[in-house]
């Protein structure tokens, strides 16, 4: 009998805690409250402000939108389904927050949101999207398993990506990047790592306006295609671009694929390697993947092509158009000098030409020297270490160094690897 009691006591205590919430919202959620059940959509209209406290959980049923007109601060709060937490001219902040199962996402529509160290997970449609914003940054956080763009950002400039996570997203629709920039040129995407997606890791598209975005230092890997850009100058810095294709499909696979005659975009600097193709270019497209022509620092090329390989033929560029392609001043990693025109698509094959010398003159080290001081040692591993143990993403030349059985992710097996050669 006494169980029974004990039992019925924490069923009532579990009801009572529970604040049915609708129609126009404000003030402070807190622990004690919690959790938030949504009976209709719910408003934070203009002027007003909202705060939801640590540990606190909303509830938005199957259906119901919580808007943010005026402000909206949460901290380690938990949002299960619903409609979509929609953000309308309003001011939001969310900190070690989850998001899980909502219907449409986050959607940040005019105004600005600040989201840092926060999971969005499993919307059936895009995880979170900017349109129109301020001010706004995703830093630090995980967007996985979405439906459909894990990120998008549409006509939004200042807008800053980094240090994120995005992976499996674009479930229901292979053709929707992870990472998705439309008709705008925001300047920081950069130390994410968009690996294993559906679709392609980053799409970047002129539509309404021009999509001259900055994407620098992140590690875009196993996705179904790396970068694509449709009409787009953008700058493409610094990246590791690995192993993107879907096994066995000759339509997935590019690196980077370039598209129309607007992409114009620099290429520099980046780790291009065990993809189907590094760098695809069709309709009309023309990116500057190395000048030494011009003196203009910010074009040199400098890129690492490496192993871009599908049923035994190698192809670093595929220049599908009758455009001269610009790719001097490149790292051809693994061949002789001699053998890189036979991995280039060009004007010997039905393309346009690709220049390709000179070739740039000062070696890399040679794997596995991963520190640079020209022997390989135990120094060399701990360099490793430290580097997988390290939050950002690696630099390519070090991601090349580092890949000791040269499978295009740098993890506990490159170090089992390179003790080995060390004691042996």
């Amino acid at each position: 009998m006494r169980v029974k009691i004990f039992l019925l006591f924490l069923l009532v205590g579990s009801l009572i805690s529970q604040t049915s919430v609708g129609g126009n919202v404000s003030g402070v959620w807190d622990a004690d409250g919690s959790p938030y059940l949504l009976t209709s959509d719910c408003v934070v209209g203009f002027g007003d402000s909202l705060i939801i406290e640590p540990q606190v959980r909303v509830d938005m049923d199957s259906t119901f939108e919580l808007r943010v007109q005026g402000f909206l601060s949460a901290n380690r709060a938990i949002f299960h389904g619903g409609s979509s937490l929609r953000g309308d001219s309003g001011e939001l902040e969310f900190l070690g927050c989850s998001f899980t199962e909502l219907e449409n996402g986050i959607n940040i529509i005019s105004g600005g949101a600040k989201v840092d160290n926060c999971l969005i997970q499993s919307a059936t449609g895009t995880g979170i999207s900017f349109s129109n914003s301020d001010t706004s940054y995703i830093r630090d956080s995980q967007v996985l398993y979405n439906g459909d763009y894990g990120i998008k950002i549409f006509q939004s400039d200042h807008v800053e990506v980094s240090g994120n996570i995005l992976s499996g997203n674009s479930v229901n629709d292979f053709n929707h990047p992870a990472l998705f920039i439309d008709s705008c040129s925001p300047e920081i995407i950069e130390n994410n790592t968009i690996e294993n997606n559906h679709g392609q890791g980053v799409g970047i598209w002129t539509l309404t306006s021009i999509a001259a975005p900055v994407i620098r230092g992140n590690l875009i890997r196993g996705n179904f295609t790396g970068i694509t850009v449709v009409n787009s100058p953008a700058y493409i810095l610094d990246n590791v671009i690995v192993a993107n294709y879907q096994e066995g499909n000759y339509n997935s696979g590019a690196g980077i694929y370039a598209g129309y005659g607007s992409s114009v975009g620099i290429v520099m600097g980046n780790y291009i390697g065990g993809n189907y193709y590094g760098v695809s270019v069709i309709n009309g497209a023309s990116p500057n993947l190395g000048d030494m022509v011009n003196d203009y620092p910010g074009d040199d090329g400098l890129n690492l092509f490496y192993d871009n390989t599908f049923d035994g033929q190698t192809w670093h560029i595929w220049n599908a158009t009758p455009s001269t392609l610009m790719a001097q001043n490149n790292y051809w990693l693994g061949i002789d000098i001699s053998e890189v025109d036979a991995t280039l698509y060009d004007d010997e094959e039905g393309g346009g030409e690709i220049l390709f010398e000179p070739i740039y003159a000062t070696p890399l080290p040679e794997p596995p020297d991963v520190n640079d001081d020209s022997s390989v040692n135990i120094l060399d591993v701990v360099v490793l270490i430290e580097g997988i143990l390290e939050a950002d993403v690696i630099d390519p030349v070090t991601f090349y160094l580092s890949d000791i059985n040269h499978d295009f992710d740098i993890n506990v097996s490159d170090v089992t690897a390179l003790i080995d050669i060390v004691v042996q």
